[in-house]
């Protein structure tokens, strides 16, 4: 590749309601990524299979397209999404399987409950808080929890940034509000009462 940067893009960036608009986006993308390596996230949302005309079939079309042109190979692809979705979404068209065979399909494991602490521990202190002893063992005993749970479609880095924007963060706020006059500690140290508890249906 001529450029070392990456364009990143999804559904919500490429379709639009009509095929129309979903041309100029798809076009767009295309300039944009010329040189460079295209990562299309979540990739299986372009196929609507409920809906004969969704304009995603029209993305897919484009870049079948796109990568049989010899005379433009300064470009990579990147296809990524959960695993059944993804292997659907390519067998949705001959074209794609024999243009993106299966030596070029990676897979990646879920990241361990030890990594997804990690991660999280990551965040804190690189927003300058801090736990406090037993709300690391508390939110250590949720990730390991919900990593046993886990389904298919389990986010990995994204469940644990959901679990402290939707539940630790707010819980947090809740808590401060009731101090009169906190101070910086109070607004950077993270309580065990911040952290959720696992759900109980799911223990029992």
């Amino acid at each position: 590749l001529s450029s070392s940067q990456i364009v990143e893009t999804g559904r919500a960036d490429l379709v639009a309601g009509y095929i129309g608009q979903t041309a100029i986006n798809v076009k767009s993308v295309f300039k944009r990524a010329r040189g460079k390596l295209l990562f299309i996230d979540e990739a299986y949302q372009l196929n609507q299979p409920n809906d004969p005309r969704d304009p995603g079939r029209f993305v897919l079309e484009t870049l079948m397209t796109a990568l049989a042109d010899e005379s433009r190979r300064d470009w990579m692809l990147i296809l990524a999404g959960y695993t059944e979705p993804t292997q659907k979404l390519l067998a949705l068209n001959p074209g794609l399987t024999s243009r993106i065979p299966e030596s070029n399909f990676y897979y990646f494991d879920d990241l361990n409950a030890t990594q997804l602490f990690t991660i999280a521990n990551d965040y804190f202190a690189s927003h300058d808080f801090k736990l406090t002893p037993e709300a690391a063992q508390a939110l250590s005993t949720l990730i390991e929890h919900d990593y046993a749970h886990r389904t298919s479609d389990f986010g990995n880095a994204r469940h644990i940034h959901n679990i402290i924007q939707t539940g630790i963060l707010p819980a947090m706020a809740a808590r401060i509000a009731q101090i009169s006059n906190p101070d910086t500690t109070h607004l950077t140290t993270v309580m065990d009462t911040d952290i959720p508890r696992p759900a109980l249906s799911a223990i029992l």
